[in-house]
This record gives structure tokens, C-alpha cells and sequence, in this order.
């Protein structure tokens, strides 16, 4: 599958007046719009022979003896499988109705994003802004960035580990606007006229949502927690994800026996257990008191802006950085 996205080729950390500017990978950071991709896919699932519901919705699973064998749609109909694979989002209404819960005892992500429109949506550079501030002005540990399009607009949002404390009474959309705010020059943008501006939501990250699969089904991108428990970045263990169960699925099809599936918990380990890892110890460091200090680092040395690209976008930079 190809796609024509807006080429990024460099990450600008911000901290007030502060900038350091450090490259990425060449061609390893595309933008491509929702719709664009969406649209992709499902043209990619048709040339391989996939069937294509665009306007069906599910409503709950079919369970045959324990087993899923299928989902009942708004317009009654109901289709059925010999496998599915569960992929509705964060929420994962399906998924928790078939057994999946998220761990309390691990962190999440909350997040909220705009889009503006923008003079500089052509630029090849995309911002990470790491002054953050509540309401009242005091500093909030997590992260803001800036992504143009190409396409005459930007998508800003802001992004906070749920280990901070009262993380829950943080007004998220304010804190964007007070951000969008302070980079909004370098960048040409109206903070009080944003084309969209989106709900603030929950994250689960890191693989703190399971079961992940069962005899019949497998549970893949957010629904199974596979975004990025660092940079927040979703697409690419949807992707990834995707991809591992379809491989699984297929082959259970072709055996005629559900015994591959359960290579997909091991397989998705192996993809992004290291990651995983690095979260569950990061995040909670972030959201100590001493977390709102560390991350302007990034923003003062090449050495900790470097350490913040290996920790969140490592699979993007050159080897070795440029100096």
C-alpha cells in the first residue's frame, strides 16, 4: 500500500524562548491525513478480496457455546466468522463485553488535539512544546506538539501521563489553547479559531488492556493498548498489531484449527515488550514533581534532546545523530 504523506525530517523541542532543532531519520516521518489513510486501507482490503462494510455497526458479539462466532449489526443483520479480530478503539465497548478490562495498576495517557489553520503547513519540521502550565500558571508535567499537514493546516495537541497527580481535574482543552498560544507564532495560528477542536480522552498504553485474545478472536491497536506509552503515537502498533493478526488468523484458516492464535500474544510481546517496559518505568517517573523539570532539558542540551527522541521516536533517527 502507497501513500503520498507530508514529508517531516526534523523534531523542534521548545521551552519558552528556548529551541533546539534535531533531525530524523530521512523519510522515516510521513503525515498522512485520517481520511487519506482510512481510505487507503480500505482500498488495500478490497484488491485483496476483502468485503467491506463502510456503513455497519456492530452492536454486541454473537457467543455460540462460548465462543465468538460473529457480531449483530444495527440494521439486524448479523454477521458471522470463524474468527474476528477486535479493533474498535480506546473504548473497546465490543472488547469489554468479550472480557477485556485495562489494569488499574498501570498508567494511561489522557490526550486532546486540534487543528488550525496554518501558513507554515508545508514546513518539513513537526514541534514538541515542553512548557506545559495548568490554569493557574503552575507547571504540568507532559508535553504539547505541532504537526503540519501540507495541507494548509496543523494538528496541535497535548499529551499527560495519568501519574500526575489530579491528573483528573486538569482542564486538557485549556491547556492546549495555552499552548497552541505560546507557539502560535512560530507557526501563524489564530488560537481562538481552530477548524476542530477534539474531546479530551483516555489512553491506554503500554499493554495494560487484556485478554488480547481467545479462541476465536484476537484484540488488536488501541482496544489492546498498543499505542506508544511515551510519545502517545497509536498508528503504528495499530498498524503492527494489524498486521501480526492478520498473519495469525490466516493461518488458523488455512490449518483449519485456531492453534496459531495463540502465537499472537507472543508475537506482539516480541514487537513491542521493550517499549512496554520503558514505559512503565517512565511514566511514573514523569509524573513526579521532578518530572516538570526533567523534560525541559530536552529543550537546553543537544544531549537531553537526543535522550528524549531515542525514548519516544527512537525507530526514526539517523545512526549515528548528526552533530
Amino acid at each position: 500500500m502507497a501513500l503520498d504523506g507530508h514529508v517531516v525530517n526534523s523534531v523542534r523541542f521548545t521551552h519558552r524562548a528556548r529551541l533546539i532543532e534535531r533531525p530524523l531519520r530521512s523519510g522515516s516521518a510521513i503525515v498522512v491525513r485520517q481520511d487519506e489513510l482510512f481510505s487507503s486501507l480500505r482500498q488495500r482490503c478490497r484488491e485483496l478480496g476483502v468485503v467491506v462494510h463502510e456503513e455497519t455497526r456492530t452492536t454486541s458479539p454473537i457467543i455460540d457455546r462460548g465462543f465468538l462466532r460473529g457480531a449483530a449489526c444495527d440494521d439486524a443483520r448479523e454477521l458471522l466468522a470463524e474468527y474476528s479480530v477486535i479493533a474498535d478503539g480506546a473504548n473497546s465497548t465490543f472488547g469489554r463485553a468479550l472480557g477485556t478490562y485495562r489494569r488499574r495498576d498501570l498508567p494511561y495517557l489522557v490526550a486532546v488535539n486540534g487543528a488550525w489553520s496554518s501558513p507554515s503547513a508545508h514546513g518539513t519540521n513537526f514541534s514538541v512544546a515542553l512548557n506545559l502550565v495548568r490554569t493557574d500558571g503552575r507547571p504540568l508535567a507532559g508535553y504539547g506538539w505541532v504537526i503540519p499537514d501540507g495541507h494548509g493546516a496543523v494538528t496541535a495537541g497535548v499529551v499527560v501521563p495519568s501519574t500526575v497527580r489530579d491528573v483528573e481535574s486538569i482542564n486538557l482543552q485549556q491547556a492546549l489553547l495555552q499552548m497552541v498560544t505560546s507557539v502560535g507564532h512560530q507557526w501563524g495560528l489564530d488560537p481562538d479559531s481552530p477548524l476542530e477542536l477534539g474531546r479530551e480522552r483516555r489512553l491506554p498504553v503500554g499493554g495494560s488492556v487484556g485478554p488480547i485474545l481467545g479462541p476465536t478472536f484476537i484484540v488488536a491497536g488501541d482496544a489492546a493498548s498498543t499505542a506508544d506509552p511515551l510519545s502517545g503515537i497509536g498508528v503504528t502498533g495499530a498498524v503492527l498489531s494489524g498486521m501480526l493478526a492478520g498473519d495469525v488468523v490466516t493461518r488458523a484458516v488455512d490449518e483449519g484449527a485456531s492453534a496459531p492464535l495463540q502465537r499472537y500474544s507472543t508475537d506482539l510481546k516480541a514487537a513491542l515488550g521493550r517499549r512496554q517496559r520503558l514505559g512503565r518505568i517512565m511514566l511514573p517517573a514523569l509524573g513526579h514533581p521532578v518530572g516538570r523539570y526533567l523534560l525541559p532539558c530536552a529543550a537546553q542540551s543537544r544531549i537531553g534532546a537526543d535522550l528524549l527522541l531515542r525514548s519516544t521516536f527512537d525507530n526514526s533517527l539517523p545512526n549515528p545523530l548528526p552533530q
